[in-house]
């Protein structure tokens, strides 16, 4: 029965290409050249979830998402997710508590494509007829090419040219008043995760740089989670510390060492606002990260209405998706504790 089983399995992955009515090559963030059918209207994504939906969101294909958001992924922390599609709220589940994809669940969704980070889910996934398209986000160049590479995928070239000109105009316009800081009046921070003792991703030097700070783990460092000893965070005794978990502001104030510093007597902590993903990680929000980071950290330059204004325009602009002021606020409130 298992034997016969596997058998219907792969036949309908076989024929997830051949019912196409045309296909062409793509090459993905790996170099990988994938066949994909000409016009893309079924996609599922495999791992992490929200921020690779980010990336689908970002070149206004919401509504190809054929699945449900895993169920490991809080509803009430990724509430947005369901505001930019909200079928994700009903779908089908298609992957374990560990990211490793269900094929069978997977095969009778018909996916025409599937976006992951992981090699062996594209492995998995290939082996059994399912065209899997690789992402691979670290810089803030990655995020632009990623987001030309989905929109050229899914029916949208004009958009990687688009968001590219927006990500660069913006990053600019803040820049001409960061740059004229002296480095005296850039305060420094520290981004970290206090449950593990890292810096959790590389991509938060830049917007902390980008938005005015220091940041104390900015040391020419290449390793995408920085591990810190309690030595080094309490040496550093940064004037902000931002987060990406509002839990974790307990954590630092309940924490005997940490609960010192004078960031956190002071109650100068940050969390980062939640979107489609949390802005502070890898997302196609990351733009938006630099001037909240900015107005943070400098809100005689960077008024609170330009960021909302700024946030309004993002996702009406790349997410289709008008939201009211009263919606902003509390994207940009969901980190404050």
């Amino acid at each position: 029965m298992r034997r016969l089983a596997i058998g219907i399995v792969a036949a309908i992955g076989a024929s997830i290409l051949a019912g196409a009515a045309s296909a062409r090559d793509v090459v993905d963030m790996t170099g990988r050249t994938v066949t994909v059918p000409d016009k893309i209207e079924r996609v599922i994504t495999i791992g992490s979830v929200p921020v690779i939906n980010s990336f689908v969101f970002a070149v206004g294909k919401a509504d190809t998402l054929a699945m449900g958001l895993p169920v490991r992924f809080n509803p009430k922390r990724w509430s947005w997710q369901f505001v930019f599609a909200p079928q994700l709220k009903t779908g089908p589940e298609l992957q374990d508590s560990n990211y490793a994809p269900d094929v069978e669940k997977i095969l009778a969704v018909r996916p025409q494509v599937a976006l992951t980070f992981e090699q062996s889910t594209a492995d998995v996934l290939g082996r059994n007829g399912v065209p899997v398209v690789r992402l691979r986000i670290q810089t803030p160049e990655d995020v632009k090419s990623g987001v030309k590479l989905v929109g050229d995928l899914l029916g949208n070239p004009q958009i990687g040219e688009t968001y590219e000109r927006y990500f660069d105009a913006t990053l600019k316009r803040i820049a001409v008043k960061v740059d004229a800081l002296p480095q005296d009046k850039r305060p420094t921070a520290l981004y970290l995760n206090p449950g593990n003792m890292t810096q959790p991703h590389l991509v938060a030097e830049w917007w902390l740089r980008a938005g005015g700070a220091r940041s104390v783990t900015d040391d020419g460092r290449a390793e995408e989670v920085l591990s810190l000893s309690m030595e080094r965070v309490i040496a550093a005794n940064p004037r902000f510390i931002v987060l990406f978990e509002p839990g974790h502001v307990e954590v630092l104030k309940k924490h005997a060492a940490l609960s010192q510093l004078d960031a956190v007597k002071a109650g100068r902590i940050l969390v980062t606002p939640m979107g489609a993903h949390t802005w502070g990680n890898r997302t196609v929000e990351q733009i938006l990260t630099v001037l909240w980071a900015a107005s943070a950290f400098h809100p005689d330059l960077f008024p609170h209405a330009e960021l909302v204004a700024e946030v309004r325009n993002f996702y009406a602009t790349f997410f289709r998706t008008e939201l009211s002021d009263k919606q902003v606020e509390t994207i940009l409130a969901s980190g404050k504790h």
